[in-house]
């Protein structure tokens, strides 16, 4: 268990977790932390239900002037690999909040993400269940609309999560193939690399989380698991259509790369 209370008089609900949310720090543990993280830039984005996460190692931040994720060398391409992402559906019961993890960039999932929240000035803690850590959220969404979630389908099960505002949203989708899910991201990447194996470095980093602003109705990249894509546009028109949508990306040797998706049917709560 984490080091939060047991149990709250008056426990976070899943009204107050919507939002775009900041992470500002990772201690752990969570009472006397031997490691702590100030620097990795992690988003989560909460709409009804539906979410997307998005962490990406600090030296990423800022982007990556490379015309295609080919130009890194192979000691950048591993640190990418520290690169973190996820979406899926999450509900909080008394305070406890369970994130479900539809897709994943690193691959299979290990353990289970739950956590406690509490309220904090200007947003959350989340206190480990599973794992003794604790985690300050701070509420990025002053005064905006309530976050909307969109979850989009393509070729039999390629999945995309689209969570937005008004001014800001994060993408997620996963590998087409699925050839590589099965093992884990960083140890799939090293293998390719090792090999130098094209046709699985291509496979690997057709995923992509994206996160950004909106502007006009077209999403302009701030932040990327492909940093050489931040101030790229994701999507011309967010707002052309509610069941339909057209994503721009790059594959990894640079070409363009342009993906039609239609709205999913889920029933994840039933």
């Amino acid at each position: 268990m984490g080091n939060g209370p047991d149990t709250i008089a008056d426990p976070v609900t899943d009204t107050e977790i919507k939002g775009l949310w900041r992470r500002a720090y990772l201690k752990a543990p969570a009472k006397v932390p031997v490691f702590e993280d100030h620097e990795t830039q992690v988003y989560w984005f909460q709409a009804e239900g539906f979410y997307a996460d998005l962490r990406i190692p600090a030296r990423f931040s800022e982007g990556v002037p490379a015309a295609s994720l080919a130009e890194f060398s192979e000691e950048e391409l591993l640190a990418l690999a520290e690169a973190e992402g996820f979406a899926g559906w999450a509900a909080v019961v008394d305070g406890v909040c369970t994130w479900q993890r539809a897709i994943n960039l690193q691959g299979p999932e290990t353990g289970r993400d739950i956590g406690r929240l509490e309220r904090a000035p200007g947003g959350l803690f989340e206190y480990g269940v599973d794992a003794d850590f604790v985690e300050l959220w701070l509420d990025r969404l002053t005064d905006e609309t309530t976050p909307q979630g969109r979850v989009f389908t393509r070729d039999g099960g390629f999945w995309g999560f689209l969570i937005t505002s008004r001014t800001r949203f994060l993408f997620a989708c996963d590998r087409p193939s699925r050839k590589n899910l099965a093992r884990p991201w960083r140890s799939a990447l090293a293998q390719a690399l090792a090999t130098a194996d094209r046709e699985d470095l291509t496979d690997l980093f057709q995923a992509e989380y994206s996160f950004g602003r909106i502007v006009n109705g077209a999403a302009v990249i701030d932040l990327s698991s492909h940093p050489n894509r931040v101030g790229a546009l994701l999507c011309d028109d967010l707002h052309a259509t509610h069941n339909t949508l057209a994503t721009l990306h790059s594959r990894f040797d640079g070409k363009a790369l342009k993906r039609q998706w239609t709205i999913a049917e889920l029933n994840v709560f039933s």
